[in-house]
């Protein structure tokens, strides 16, 4: 697969929706629209927009559109940890990595789920699942690998409102705002407790976006296509999931250039139209040992393996880390799909000799005092109070 790059920035797309009531599991659950339920392998949320599934097992979530006769999904399967050096060009080179921490192998723990509710996020629903992972390091010379018990305690946090909001990190200074979408945004922090100090300059999350026969939390059979839209600081890049990036033995990785201040994103694209996307920062936040918390930027990259896209958040560490923070979102555009405004003089997508079409709505870029700004709302919608402006869209975990 190759990934198709554009000659413009782009914005990030989102769609701002009513705020809809959540459900207890008590007897006016029926008067509401969000509520959960559970099966074996998973939590099933629904808000009335979205239908949101958390498995059980491991660290992984669907979102999908609240139709019945809708069955297919966007799963996000975050599943490992990597610790590496950087080339002298800043890349990560995978079949260099010397420890590899495996989610989805170790056991994790499923808190009770938690409604809650205040004035500010509305209702609420949490789930939280914990575990103690072990990281593998390569032992050069030797069969086997050294393994590190217990090297970190992981903690992924998904979280849904019945409310659009808008809040700041507390842990740190200058925290940039955030925004949430309600029903049709999942929330979520990716904290990973070390416990254990390696020998590696940067720690990578290793994750796969891709589309999901209804709940099912691997990559789709059906044959319908897709594709996913990358909106970079030069443009847009198209991938295509179905796609193994080799160059025979070598796993082909590209880096991802950050939007500025902008929310970064990749988006789930059928038939032309984007349906879906995953969203995050382009910082995370770090802990020490013996320094103050702080905003660290990410080094990104993308790739794919024939099933998904392939993402990793990466940030530099060192032995006095103790904590690393990703608080990235997934959600759905509904409606017509997404709607995203760009700037008079158009987009060029892809070569000279090899065009793509986008998926969105072409329109125009608004400047203000706090720089440019992207406008998200309904496809469908005139109506001016249907919009919503995207500025400090950073993601960070509000303590309470």
């Amino acid at each position: 697969m190759t990934c198709v790059r554009c000659l413009l920035a782009l914005l990030v797309c989102t769609m701002a929706l009513a705020a809809i009531p959540i459900a207890s599991q008590d007897s006016a659950a029926q008067e509401q629209s969000m509520s959960y339920t559970e099966t074996a392998d998973y939590v099933l949320i629904e808000t009335g927009e979205m239908n949101i599934a958390v498995s059980k097992n491991f660290p992984a979530v669907i979102v999908a559109p609240a139709d019945p006769e809708d069955q297919l999904g966007y799963g996000l399967v975050i599943s490992s940890a990597l610790g590496y050096n950087a080339t002298p060009e800043g890349m990560l080179v995978l079949e260099d990595v010397p420890y590899h921490a495996s989610f989805e192998h170790a056991t994790w723990a499923l808190s009770d789920v938690l409604p809650e509710s205040n004035d500010e996020l509305g209702e609420t629903i949490t789930v939280e699942l914990t575990s103690s992972v072990s990281m593998n390091k390569k032992n050069p010379g030797s069969p086997g690998n050294i393994i590190i018990d217990d090297w970190a305690d992981v903690t992924v946090r998904f979280h849904v409102t019945s409310e659009d909001y808008s809040a700041r990190y507390e842990g740190v200074s200058e925290s940039p705002d955030y925004s949430v979408n309600g029903t049709t945004e999942l929330k979520f922090d990716i904290t990973m407790d070390i416990n254990e100090a390696i020998d590696a300059q940067n720690l990578s999350l290793d994750m796969g976006l891709m589309k999901t026969d209804g709940y099912i939390f691997s990559p789709t059979s059906m044959p319908e296509q897709y594709v996913l839209h990358g909106y970079q600081g030069d443009g847009i890049i198209e991938c295509d999931p179905l796609l193994n990036e080799t160059d025979g033995d070598i796993q082909l990785l590209h880096k991802f250039l950050p939007r500025d201040d902008f929310k970064q994103l990749f988006t789930f694209v059928e038939e032309g139209t984007a349906e879906s996307y995953f969203g995050w920062a382009k910082q995370a936040e770090l802990s020490y040992d013996d320094l103050e918390d702080e905003l660290i930027d990410l080094a990104t990259y993308y790739r794919t393996d024939g099933d998904s896209l392939r993402l990793y958040l990466s940030t530099p560490m060192d032995v006095t880390t103790i904590s690393v923070l990703h608080d990235p979102s997934m959600g759905l555009f509904g409606g017509d799909g997404g709607y995203v405004d760009l700037p008079d003089d158009g987009l060029t997508v892809g070569s000279s000799s090899e065009a793509v079409a986008i998926g969105v709505v072409i329109g125009a870029m608004a400047i203000g005092a706090v720089g440019a700004y992207a406008v998200a709302r309904r496809k469908e919608a005139e109506d001016p109070g249907e919009t919503l402006s995207l500025e400090k869209n950073r993601y960070y975990r509000k303590k309470l």
